[in-house]
């Protein structure tokens, strides 16, 4: 099963969107694989993908003063703290593939398209303002 990007889920910073998008691609090359190897590299990249889309889309948040700055600073605290534990257990020999899978998947499902919605909804009347 894979997750699917949608241009939908653009926020409307290009910067922000393309990396969203290679999130959801490095979530789907860990969802097909079985090979250790790549699984390994695969969730190193996603911890690295997803600090450095956190503090783009974190700055961009306080640049525009968006008012739910916290709460989704907060969101993306947790699952970059749940993906580094997760990748820190593969670096020890144990893989929870399903495990790291959920957690992608939700956020992929979940956070983008509802809380990431509402940035964008912000995004995009602060600009028409």
């Amino acid at each position: 099963m894979t997750v699917e990007w949608q241009t939908g889920y653009k926020i409307g910073d290009a910067e922000a969107d393309a990396m969203q998008e290679k999130l959801f691609a490095l979530t789907n090359a860990f969802l097909a694989s079985d090979d250790l190897t790549v699984l390994r590299s695969t969730i190193v990249s996603l911890c690295k993908q997803a600090r450095a889309q956190f503090e783009l889309e974190e700055a961009l948040m306080r640049r525009t003063n968006y008012p739910g700055l916290e709460e989704h600073m907060a969101q993306h605290h947790t699952l970059l703290d749940r993906l580094i534990g997760r990748s820190m257990d593969v670096g020890k020999g144990y893989m929870n593939k399903p495990a790291i899978a959920a957690l992608m998947r939700d956020w992929c499902e979940r956070h983008v398209p509802e809380e990431d919605a509402k940035l964008g909804l912000f995004l995009a009347a602060s600009q028409s303002a």
